[in-house]
């Protein structure tokens, strides 16, 4: 229903991932050393040091990252530093390396400098610059050096556990990990959510997993810890032992509203939306109940069919805080499941003009007028959603799928020949689109002729080479067909997609049925499970005349999947078998489900004409 749209939209329920090497520049920004070292020595600030004495100290001024410096909330004093010509020298000629982009020299020079002075400050610097390298064993040396001069900083400890990510090292991790929480407990939520993004991304799900059971945090049942691991758990599907951990949550603060919400999700995502709407109603009434909460429990309304009382909570909500984004969404999203494109577009209007921070409402706004019968607006709301959105491909679908309505296909592929030529790094998949758009209209022509100007661009390119052969098929280009799949084989031996293609049509539309067989069955020992191989390969051996092998191929394929061409195969067996009132039955359950497959409709006017009337 449109209103599981909800979980794409709202920064309650989704976190983005990062790259591991990213989490080092990430989690440097947030360092307090940034503050304390973030310069480029100017000229005369060289000069002057090079004229003091080795004993004397001055404060160093931070220059280099305004940006930086106007992100954070407050600022740090340095600390004094005792300088010398040798580590002025370092420092200075490191900045210039750095800025002219020489990253290597930079490191080299600040290694040095944080080996001649016992400073948590060079030590941090160097740290940094040598992130910039994406370099590990750089990375691992200045992080060791800088835990030698300043042990008791937990945010080493915390990019170090990136380091031992990259090495598979993960008792390092929860040794690391273990560390930061000691020293700094009241963080102890933002390390764990940085490790579970990180091992959700980097590590296989058990893996995972064990590194957070085998933090001290979670053995000795830390709240923040728990919670983590719930969520990291039901994202994996390991639902049982996420409600396991959920509860010890629970048991300690029956109340704890993170907790109940992740209980309540994960019996929606088991199917049982009564048990997930128990969990919540109660305390969602409570006048204490957070707006998050609240929120939840109208979103799993919702997910349950019970829109109007989902609809009443979230304008509950919208009362409190009128401009909350979240809200609104939601309440556009119910405006169209229950059909009111008015309301819908009210809602979406406000989106827009707050900033539609989501890059959706465009789209949404493009749905609620098309049920608004305004197509004409729809085609505009369509067209400017952001290329940024997630919801951009979708767009360009139903704009183009209403210029076909309208009969207007020249202008559709006019505009997927601009999306082209906009997105040069997606030009393969736009052919794709236009091809398979075209083949929806009944231009098989047109979309073989576009496959080959997307071949001359792209040559040798798989998925273009599949889909020119799938469609030159029909067409009666079986050379072309053949040629194709070829090409593919030839690059990747084992394709079993192609191998059952090109099988299934020499069996099909040739006498090759020996070369079909032995295509055919290469793909199905690389996929036996697949019902549309072994569809393939009972239809050759039906052609080879093994009728036996044939139907106990074909059962096999229907009872994986009740496709209608495979039950007009295993029908046409059947009745050349003799079994035809077995066969009438397949074809008559096949029909009653798919009226217009042109395959079954063929068989059963070829075998049995009077079916047909």
């Amino acid at each position: 229903m449109i209103l599981d749209k909800l979980v794409f939209h709202s920064i309650k329920i989704n976190r983005s991932g990062r790259l591991i090497m990213d989490l080092l520049q990430q989690r440097w920004k947030k360092l307090r050393l940034l503050l304390q070292w973030c310069f480029i020595y100017s000229l005369p600030i060289f000069l002057s040091a090079c004229a003091a004495t080795q004993d004397q100290q001055i404060k160093i001024e931070q220059a280099s990252d305004v940006k930086a410096l106007q992100q954070q909330e407050t600022i740090v004093e340095p600390e004094p530093i005792p300088l010398s010509p040798e580590l002025m020298f370092s420092i200075l000629a490191a900045e210039i390396a750095g800025q002219r982009g020489e990253i290597g020299t930079a490191v080299e020079l600040y290694k040095r400098a944080a080996e001649l002075v016992d400073s948590p400050a060079v030590a941090g610097r160097a740290a940094q610059i040598a992130t910039f390298t994406r370099n590990q064993q750089r990375i691992d040396h200045a992080l060791k050096r800088w835990i030698e001069v300043d042990p008791d900083n937990a945010d080493i400890y915390i990019m170090q556990v990136a380091i031992f990510m990259l090495q598979d090292d993960y008792d390092q991790v929860v040794k690391a990990v273990d560390t930061a929480i000691e020293l700094e407990p009241d963080n102890t939520q933002a390390y764990l959510a940085d490790l579970a993004e990180n091992l959700n991304k980097y590590a296989k799900p058990q893996q995972a997993l064990t590194v957070l059971q085998q933090l001290q945090a979670f053995q000795n049942n830390n709240i923040d810890a728990l919670i983590s691991y719930v969520r990291l758990a039901a994202f994996y599907k390991h639902y049982d032992d996420a409600l396991s951990a959920v509860d010890k949550v629970l048991k300690q603060e029956p109340n704890h509203e993170g907790a109940l919400i992740l209980k309540a999700e994960i019996h929606q995502r088991l199917g049982d939306g009564e048990q997930a709407l128990r969990v919540l109603s109660k305390v969602a009434r409570n006048s204490e109940a957070s707006d998050d909460l609240r929120f939840a429990y109208a979103k799993l309304l919702g997910e349950n069919n019970q829109i109007i009382q989902a609809q009443q909570i979230f304008e509950q909500l919208r009362n409190d805080d009128p401009e909350n984004d979240e809200t609104i969404f939601a309440l556009g999203l119910i405006a169209l499941e229950l059909k009111d494109g008015l309301q819908a577009k009210k809602y979406f209007s406000q989106l827009i003009k707050q900033g539609d921070q989501g890059l959706q409402a465009a789209y949404f706004m493009g749905l609620a007028e098309t049920m608004n019968e305004d197509i004409d607006a729809a085609l505009v709301w369509f067209a400017s959603v952001s290329v940024d959105s997630h919801r951009f491909q979708s767009a360009q679908s139903r704009y183009i799928n209403l210029l076909a309505e309208r009969g207007e296909i020249d202008k559709a592929r006019l505009h997927l020949k601009l999306l082209r030529k906009e997105n040069p790094d997606r030009v393969v998949q736009y052919f794709l689109f236009e091809a398979s758009f075209l083949r929806e209209q009944g231009l098989d022509q047109a979309a073989f002729d576009l496959y080959g100007e997307a071949l001359k661009q792209h040559p040798g390119q798989t998925e273009l080479l599949y889909s020119r052969a799938m469609v030159a098929e029909p067409l009666n280009q079986l050379g072309v067909l053949e040629q194709d799949l070829n090409q593919i084989l030839a690059k990747d031996p084992n394709n079993a997609q192609a191998l059952n293609a090109l099988g299934y049509t020499l069996a099909d539309r040739t006498n090759r049925h020996q070369e079909a067989l032995i295509l055919i069955e290469r793909a199905v020992s690389i996929k036996p499970d697949d019902p549309f191989y072994l569809d393939s390969l009972g239809w050759v051996h039906y052609r080879l005349g093994h009728l036996d092998k044939a139907q106990r191929y074909l059962e096999q394929a229907v009872e994986l999947q009740a496709d209608a061409e495979f039950l007009a195969h295993l029908g046409e067996v059947l009745w050349q078998q003799g079994k035809r009132k077995d066969a009438k039955k397949l074809w008559q359950r096949a029909r009653s489900e798919n009226p217009e497959n042109k395959l079954l409709s063929e068989t059963i006017r070829r075998l049995d004409p009077l079916m047909v009337e």
